[in-house]
């Protein structure tokens, strides 16, 4: 009897290590909106009123695990997938298939003293410096991601290196593998490189990013180039930044040069106030052919650490030059963030 209660006590020690060693996560996050959103173009326009999600962030579900391989190493991974609350159909947020299982994050890796490698599809190093101080709570209905040119954020087949953290300065690259050289009748590939370095300590953050994406089949090439940054003095946090990108694609070297300026102001404890305001002015052969303005002013309440709702006035502007054509777009909503 008394080997059978010791037999059992170091079966359940053991279990309770291995339990303490491996972890797998199940989180998620639902957000969804109520309001109107207005179109015009040269002053003519209509309104619609409207249920949809995304407003402050994208929502997802996802598991996320790592195992204590011992030395210090561990073995890491992360599979997400976005979702879009209105209908329950799957995200598509990076231009892939609806079908596709984990359109946000799939990726395997390992982690230790010398910082952390991924391996599948990951969130670019240019984008986790930009989405570090961006304006208005880096919310989807930011005035920057209205106004700015897009960028491939998660690309598919890259591997990815996270540096350790050293004096608060930390950096990483990505590369993406385009692996469709023999589909090219050039016989070239495409590939993306992102790189990103930044310095936090404290209420200082300053980061520097940049992300070559070459198109294979085309041979051409289209970069940015970000700095940007924020400063917490407590009774208010300032962010900005500024973004050049470069596109070979288009006739006599499209350039955009971008900036954006926030504010994000804890109004009390549980409610803050953002403002934020985004311009991006496009050229072509050097001369200028478009300007893309925008603002947006939200206001966030906490129900409790995992719900939150919000309010939001957002408004983007796009003119040609000389100004012939003006297209207007306006968001007025209401919604709810839940994390599980």
């Amino acid at each position: 009897m008394k080997k059978s209660l010791i037999a059992l006590a170091v079966l359940g020690s053991v279990a309770g290590m291995a339990q303490a060693q491996s972890s797998v996560t199940l989180y998620g996050l639902a957000d969804v909106w109520v309001g109107s959103t207005k179109t015009e173009v040269n002053g003519v326009g209509s309104s619609v009123t409207k249920l949809d999600g995304n407003g402050v962030a994208t929502s997802r579900f996802g598991l996320k695990g790592s195992e204590d391989l011992g030395g210090g190493l561990k073995a890491n991974f992360q599979l997400e997938q976005g979702f879009n609350i209105d209908n329950g159909t799957a995200g598509n947020s990076t231009g892939t298939a609806a079908s596709q299982a984990f359109d946000r994050q799939a990726w395997v890796g390992l982690s230790g003293g010398f910082g952390e490698v991924q391996f599948g599809k990951t969130w670019s190093s240019y984008d986790d410096i930009r989405s570090s101080a961006n304006d208005s709570f880096n919310a989807n209905v930011a005035a920057s991601f209205n106004t700015w040119v897009g960028y491939t954020d998660r690309p598919v087949n890259s591997i990815k290196y996270l540096s350790p953290t050293v004096g608060g300065f930390s950096g990483s690259v990505t590369y993406g593998l385009g692996e469709d050289k023999l589909a090219n009748a050039n016989g070239k590939s495409s590939s993306l490189t992102s790189l990103g370095l930044q310095y936090a300590n404290g209420p200082v953050f300053v980061g520097l990013a940049y992300q070559a994406e070459k198109d294979g089949a085309t041979d051409t090439k289209f970069t940015n180039t970000l700095i940007n940054g924020s400063y917490d003095f407590g009774m208010a946090k300032l962010v900005g930044g500024y973004n050049q990108a470069k596109d070979t694609s288009i006739p006599g070297d499209g350039k955009a040069k971008e900036w954006n300026l926030g504010v994000e102001v804890p109004v009390a404890a549980n409610l803050n106030f953002g403002l934020g305001y985004a311009q991006s002015k496009i050229s072509a052969a050097g001369t200028d052919v478009a300007k893309v303005s925008g603002y947006t002013a939200s206001l966030l309440y906490s129900l409790s650490k995992r719900t939150t709702v919000y309010g939001v006035l957002s408004q983007t502007k796009a003119k040609d030059i000389p100004f012939t054509t003006e297209g207007k777009d306006t968001l007025y909503a209401v919604g709810i963030n839940h994390k599980f």
